[in-house]
């Protein structure tokens, strides 16, 4: 009877853990390619941008003297898995090179350019003089503004960027 018992709850604890691995999906990858890299460009006129392959951090272009908002940012591997779960969420290559979020148009504008680097390939989303939000009614433009906005938040929250100058010239 001891043996029985023994048989019946090692099966279980089998079942049980076969079970939980048949739930599990590799549809999502949550941990960064090896080459995974990123550029964004953002904001007004796109004067911002991050590219994770140098770690070169630009808070404007439109100034004086541009080499005074640049500096330099190295992910921490946390926010590098972060970043690449984000891309990876939007299908990256169900994207167009020249995208339409479909958010309209304001003045100044806002030019947003994503290239992803992974797997040994390069996609470039650009998004041209498109209304300065981050809203869009379409689903696809969403989510395309939405990574864009979470990328360009987790980098202008970074000491680097808080040890730029303020914007020498304001947008209205």
């Amino acid at each position: 009877m001891k043996k029985l018992l023994i048989v019946f709850f090692a099966l279980v604890c089998m079942l049980s853990i076969v079970g939980c691995a048949a739930g599990q999906s590799d549809d999502k990858v949550t941990a960064a390619s090896e080459d995974f890299a990123f550029a964004l460009t953002w904001n007004c006129y796109g004067i911002s941008s991050y590219d994770s392959q140098t770690g070169r951090l630009v808070k404007t272009t439109d100034a004086t003297n541009p080499d005074d908002y640049v500096t330099y940012y190295q992910l921490s591997e946390q926010d590098k898995a972060y970043i690449y779960d984000l891309i990876a969420s939007l299908d990256i290559d169900a994207y167009p090179e020249v995208y339409d979020p479909q958010n309209g148009m304001s003045k100044p504008s806002m030019t947003l350019i994503l290239t992803v680097y992974r797997n040994g390939t390069q996609k470039t989303i650009r998004a041209a003089n498109i209304a300065l939000s981050f809203t869009s009614e379409d689903e696809k433009g969403q989510a395309f503004l939405s990574v864009c906005e979470e990328i360009s938040n987790r980098l202008t929250a970074t000491a680097e960027w808080a040890s730029l100058p303020d914007y020498e010239k304001l947008y209205e």
